[in-house]
């Protein structure tokens, strides 16, 4: 299992309801070339919903109009400059996002359930779990690391690592296409 993957299964502990929300910068990165203002109103728009397709939706309606503010130098060697490609990128970032919540919620309910956890712990570790996404800009790397340093504060984290690999491989039996939109990248 690749590293990743092992510690987002850490971070996936958590679920805090209002901190599961995409930031502005996340989409920046994808949409260099947008208006900031723009991108804040996308981002705000696809955060109200509740369905895949529907954020879907938000992102492939707003980018031809929007993608690329007017009189923005565009770097041509930066694949993010071919509206396409930058099109693309963002409706696989929505993917990762539903799929990450999903991950992240089978983790809590199961560390629950399997009595790993306790609902204190959880709670904890959720709220830990998405301020460190916050933080990171909804970067999986860096949100795994900043909250695999909070969490070892709460579990020790050898256990908590050896619990998330067993959960994982039972989520990506029972949800491979979920699985495997948690290794999305820009």
């Amino acid at each position: 299992m690749p590293r990743v993957i092992v510690l987002a299964v850490l971070a996936s502990l958590a679920l805090y309801v209002s901190g599961d929300q995409i930031v502005q910068g996340a989409l920046q990165k994808i949409f260099p070339y947008a208006a900031p203002a723009k991108v804040k109103a996308l981002t705000t728009n696809v955060n109200k919903q509740t369905a895949k397709p529907a954020a879907k939706t938000v992102v492939t309606k707003w980018i031809p109009a929007n993608w690329k503010a007017a009189g923005a130098t565009v770097d041509a060697k930066n694949p993010l400059s071919k509206q396409a490609y930058a099109q693309k990128k963002a409706l696989t970032f929505i993917d990762f996002r539903f799929s990450l919540k999903k991950y992240i919620n089978y983790l809590f309910v199961q560390a629950v359930s399997t009595k790993y956890l306790t609902q204190a712990e959880a709670d904890n570790m959720k709220k830990m779990y998405w301020a460190a996404d916050t933080k990171a800009v909804n970067n999986f790397t860096m949100t795994t690391q900043i909250f695999m340093a909070d969490a070892s504060k709460v579990k020790d984290v050898s256990s908590l690592k050896t619990k998330v690999q067993e959960l994982s491989g039972k989520f990506a039996a029972a949800n491979p296409e979920d699985y495997a939109n948690l290794n999305w990248s820009l």
